[in-house]
């Protein structure tokens, strides 16, 4: 909880002085960082709550840092191909097994795991890479991220506004609870899409 509460106080210092540009670059480093957008949205909230930000323009500012990031990242492992990949830094547990099985899926799922993944912890950062690797077009790749970010985003950023006084529990809350709700909501869509359509490659 003290690491938490410290990189939601740093996080909420870099935005209260950088305003939306310090949002921006605090979604962008979530992708490569340990830097848990669950617990660094909800405290963003408490500058909602105090009108230092707009809640349109948090969402705004947070999904362009997600899609940022996940621009990166794609470029990264379109670019440097698996090799890259596999050297990423080990907290973001990409192995090559791992990589190879989520290649699998991605082949098959592509735009439903792009598109819902966003709402799915560790998913929503990962899912970059086999998109690069399996040469997602950028532009489908960017369209479907920036179209599944905000509903992450905006929840979490609500959530801190809803309860800014008392946002110790909001941090401990919405850590626990938050992603497991969002992602076993993405899980139920990724199923329904997966047993109604047929896999969906994706082009070279």
């Amino acid at each position: 909880m003290n690491v938490l509460a410290g990189i939601a106080t740093g996080a909420e210092q870099l935005v209260h002085g950088a305003g939306y540009a310090g949002l921006v670059s605090v979604m962008a480093a979530e992708t490569v960082l340990p830097v848990p957008s669950e617990v660094v949205l909800p405290v963003v909230g408490l500058e909602i709550a105090a009108g230092q930000l707009l809640f349109w323009a948090a969402t705004l500012a947070a999904t362009l840092g997600s899609v940022l990031g996940a621009a990166a990242l794609y470029a990264l492992s379109r670019w440097g191909g698996r090799p890259a990949a596999v050297r990423l830094p080990r907290f973001l547990g990409l192995t090559e097994e791992r990589l190879t099985r989520t290649e699998s899926w991605f082949a098959r799922y592509g735009v439903a795991i792009v598109l819902l993944g966003r709402l799915v912890p560790v998913l929503r950062t990962l899912m970059s890479v086999p998109a690069g690797t399996l040469r997602m077009p950028v532009g489908r790749f960017l369209g479907l991220t920036a179209l599944g970010s905000p509903a992450w985003n905006a929840t979490l950023l609500g959530a801190g506004v809803l309860l800014a006084n008392r946002w110790t529990t909001v941090l401990a809350a919405v850590s626990t609870a938050a992603p497991h709700l969002l992602a076993g909501a993405a899980s139920t869509a990724l199923l329904v899409a997966v047993r109604r359509n047929r896999p969906l490659p994706v082009r070279q």
